[in-house]
């Protein structure tokens, strides 16, 4: 039978969300983005993060579902504001994580070991999720699996992100900046690897192109 209600928990852009909305309501069925965050380890808990974009009555409908499998549930707004939510967290790891990086590296080079440098940065008003995972996990050893978050995943998302901007009006000139950087991660040997691999593009100087890939003509999806 037709379903009632239909949740997407994965991310997309927020157009597609809102106009996946419009198109189910004219055919009598409720929808809501619930995008989610957080670890793999964290799914497995049960201990997701999900952010919510539906309308407050399907919200109360959907929220007993949702927190079955997030420990957070936090409704963000209209359909579409789950998304929103979403991709801002997103852009946020990752620009944190090209920043960590950098500053890893010239610690590193002007005298100060990788491990002390995030011991004494997590004690003051540097610290964050990225600098205790990503930073402690994958950069300070440099291992970067395969099969976990690539820099393509992350260009994905970016693109998402400088969508809804241009959609917004706003020049975001420091996802620009990640992107490119992602980009050259991708193509510089670190396709399919963990994405905080960028670490290893700036630790080798590579050249980062001087304009975002979508106006060199390439496509990132």
């Amino acid at each position: 039978r037709r379903p009632a209600v239909i949740v997407d928990l994965s991310t997309t852009t927020v157009a597609s969300a809102r106009a996946t909305a419009a198109r189910l309501a004219e055919r009598g069925i409720a929808f809501a983005d619930a995008p989610v965050a957080r670890t793999r380890e964290a799914a497995q808990r049960g201990e997701l993060s999900i952010m919510a974009g539906a309308d407050e009555a399907l919200y109360a409908r959907i929220e007993p579902l949702l927190r079955y499998i997030g420990s957070d549930v936090t409704r963000c707004g209209e359909v579409g504001c789950g998304q929103v939510v979403k991709l801002i967290n997103n852009a946020l790891v990752f620009e944190n994580t090209l920043a960590l990086a950098e500053m890893m590296v010239l610690g590193e080079r002007a005298g100060v070991q990788p491990a002390v440098l995030l011991d004494a940065v997590s004690k003051g008003s540097g610290d964050s999720f990225v600098l205790r995972n990503h930073g402690r996990k994958a950069m300070l050893p440099r291992e970067f699996p395969e099969k976990s978050f690539p820099p393509e995943y992350v260009l994905k998302d970016l693109s998402y992100v400088l969508e809804l901007a241009a959609q917004t009006g706003l020049a975001a000139r420091v996802t620009e900046l990640a992107q490119r950087y992602y980009a050259a991660s991708a193509e510089g040997g670190w396709s399919g690897r963990y994405f905080p691999s960028v670490i290893e593009l700036i630790d080798e100087g590579a050249a980062v192109n001087a304009a975002p890939p979508a106006q060199q003509g390439r496509a990132h999806g």
